[in-house]
């Protein structure tokens, strides 16, 4: 093989390799939302996290993307305050009252929104 060819041959694997990255390991297939703990208890210092992780296509966290959060209280927006921490990112605190919240999720990667129920007891 001459030089140009093995070249030619090196490049051509080098770009294989590259979107094969970018399409498996860097790009976005799915969004987990973890909510953790999934209850509130009716002190005032609880808290629970409302967080979004993108996942790439092997289901590990995509390295070097995020995803934003906007959320709509549906139910129960007397029981509970929210803080937005980071883009992908919610605090919701307890205000000392029992009941139920849900919380609809949009995320800027997805087509629909998703609903967390919360319960205060």
């Amino acid at each position: 093989m001459t030089k140009i060819s093995i070249f030619i041959l090196f490049s051509v694997l080098l770009f294989a390799i590259l979107i094969f990255i970018w399409l498996y390991v860097f790009n976005i297939y799915e969004t987990r939302i973890t909510v953790n703990p999934s209850n509130l208890s009716q002190n005032y210092n609880s808290k629970v996290v409302i967080e979004a992780i993108p996942l790439n296509s092997f289901g590990k966290k995509a390295i070097f993307r995020s995803v934003s959060i906007k959320y709509d209280v549906i139910s129960g927006n007397d029981l509970v305050r929210i803080a937005k921490t980071n883009e992908n990112k919610i605090n919701v605190y307890s205000n000392g009252e029992v009941g139920e919240v849900e919380i609809l999720i949009t995320l800027s990667v997805g087509m629909f929104p998703t609903k967390v129920k919360i319960l205060i007891n």
